[in-house]
């Protein structure tokens, strides 16, 4: 297929004097890409759990003009050719099953969709509230049949989502959207959306960026400093990202996201357990580059990681095999 032929499912676009000629900083583009496949993942994992048992990647092509990073609707095709899955038997197995059952009817691209549209919907409820996280919600309307619902905010303003948004919204951790925040600026602003509709975008605008970033990760104070090198911890958190490569896992604790390695084998084993609520036990380590006991971000050397929801059937199935 010719580069002008190809069609695209969504997007992550910045926008803005800053970035009229497509240019952007190396390190601000990684940290986007970074955030966006983040964002997408979760999601993508809430509409459908049986993802997590695969190990895929998500292709992105950028386009300048503005700073635009698309999603081609191929991905179904890029997945199940095993361009994009990780080639060891277990995950070469699971995405097998998938592909015969699990997504035969519903197929991919319909559920990349579906967190595109949860994506626009939390960004355009946590905007109206302006907070990542509110715990009690009061007064609330419904109406279409009780499938949408009125929330206010703190000027007395009303706002109409997908029931299925409040859940999603309670339920996303408050750093989440951080990293495609973070290079939002008073010249650069930032647009998600599917690609072949005008109704599912949200942005994020400069004014609007506090409630998304909190520049937790570039302080020079010691990060959790009650977390001892050597003590063993137990701590209850949520597990937001897993890479193979390095075998570490993110794991959000007090507003932190914490690098965690498992003491001992792989972090497929524990596949199951990502970007879900969890509790980690293991040793701490502050070991710096220097070799000494320093380092000001805690790390956890894990023996275990349990997972506090329900496993649903789909995921037992996986997790037996």
């Amino acid at each position: 297929m010719n580069d002008e032929d190809q069609k695209y499912l969504g997007y992550l676009k910045y926008y803005g004097e800053k970035v009229d000629e497509g240019f952007l900083d190396a390190k601000k583009a990684a940290s986007a890409l970074t955030g966006f496949d983040e964002v997408l993942r979760y999601f993508i994992y809430q509409e459908s759990s049986s993802f997590q048992d695969i190990d895929f990647e998500i292709p992105v092509r950028i386009e300048a003009g503005s700073w635009l990073a698309l999603i081609p609707d191929t991905i179904q095709e890029w997945i199940l050719a095993g361009g994009g899955i990780a080639t060891t038997t277990y995950l070469t197995t699971a995405a097998k099953k998938m592909a015969e059952n699990d997504f035969k009817e519903i197929g991919f691209n319909t559920i990349f969709k579906k967190a595109f549209k949860s994506i626009c919907w939390v960004i355009k409820l946590t905007s109206h509230l302006k907070t990542a996280k509110t715990e009690k919600f009061e007064n609330l309307k419904f109406r279409n049949n009780n499938t949408e619902v009125g929330i206010y905010n703190d000027m007395g303003e009303l706002l109409f989502v997908p029931i299925k948004t409040l859940e999603l919204y309670k339920k996303c951790p408050d750093s989440l959207f951080s990293n495609i925040a973070q290079i939002i600026e008073e010249e650069r602003e930032m647009e998600i959306g599917l690609q072949d509709s005008s109704e599912v975008k949200a942005n994020i605008t400069y004014s609007e960026k506090s409630i998304f970033y909190s520049d937790v990760e570039e302080t020079e104070e010691i990060v959790l400093p009650e977390l001892i090198h050597g003590e063993h911890v137990e701590l209850e958190g949520h597990t937001t990202r897993g890479n193979e490569k390095t075998n570490t896992l993110g794991f959000l604790y007090a507003d932190h996201v914490l690098t965690c390695k498992p003491k001992q084998g792989s972090i497929v084993s524990h596949k199951i357990n990502l970007f879900d609520n969890c509790l980690i036990k293991g040793v701490v380590d502050r070991l710096d580059k220097f070799g000494n006991y320093k380092e000001k971000k805690p790390r956890i050397i894990f023996s275990e990681l349990i997972r506090k929801s329900p496993i649903e059937p789909q995921q037992k199935l996986f997790k037996n095999e």
